[in-house]
């Protein structure tokens, strides 16, 4: 089994495949990495959306490195293709590959992340509160008087801010630290059915 996919903008597309006992990328036909499943230690999933498109990933550690997998691929500047629909099968067999591994038990299977977790939550306060700072000097410009030109400068970027912490709510509600079962992978996790 294989899956595709552009994993930057700036990234040629990678080949994951699963062979021989390793998890391997190749670019251009040539391997790029690989890592032998015995050596795996850490399978992490989390959700990492981009401006454009929803996305999820696959880490996985090893000796031999790290090896992170997208469910969006790039497919030019500003745009990408969902491609959970092959994605969430592959990690699947892999997740499943790693845990019928004779070191299993020390493979942490984890979800999310305390640093991605936290971090979301200290920006959310953050563009709460510039938001709340923003629309009042929005409402206390229209009070005084001045020009409605004057709220636009604050209400625009309160807006955007919004905008923001709208993603960034996404980002610290799905990135909680926490495990899985390599068996069955979490229901949300790039479900197709669902974001």
């Amino acid at each position: 089994m294989e899956y595709r996919a552009r994993r930057t903008l700036f990234d040629r597309e990678s080949v994951f495949s699963i062979e021989s006992g390793s998890l391997v990328r190749a670019v251009n036909q040539n391997v790029a990495q690989r890592i032998a499943l015995a050596d795996v230690h850490r399978v992490t999933l989390a959700y990492s959306p981009l401006t454009v498109i929803e996305r999820w990933t696959c880490s996985i550690e090893g000796h031999g490195g790290r090896i992170w997998i997208p469910s969006a691929s790039f497919t030019g500047p500003g745009t990408a293709e969902d491609r959970r629909g092959t994605f969430r099968p592959f990690v699947e067999t892999l997740t499943r590959a790693c845990s019928d591994q004779p070191s299993a038990g020390s493979i942490g299977f984890v979800t999310g992340g305390a640093w991605s977790s936290y971090g979301a939550l200290a920006l959310l306060v953050f563009l709460g509160i510039a938001a709340a700072l923003l629309a009042l000097g929005a409402i206390g410009t229209l009070l005084s008087g001045a020009p409605v030109s004057g709220a636009v400068w604050t209400g625009g970027p309160a807006v955007i801010t919004i905008v923001c912490a709208r993603i960034v709510w996404r980002m610290w509600r799905r990135n909680r630290p926490g495990a899985f079962d390599p068996k069955s992978l979490p229901a949300d996790f790039a479900s197709v059915s669902g974001t």
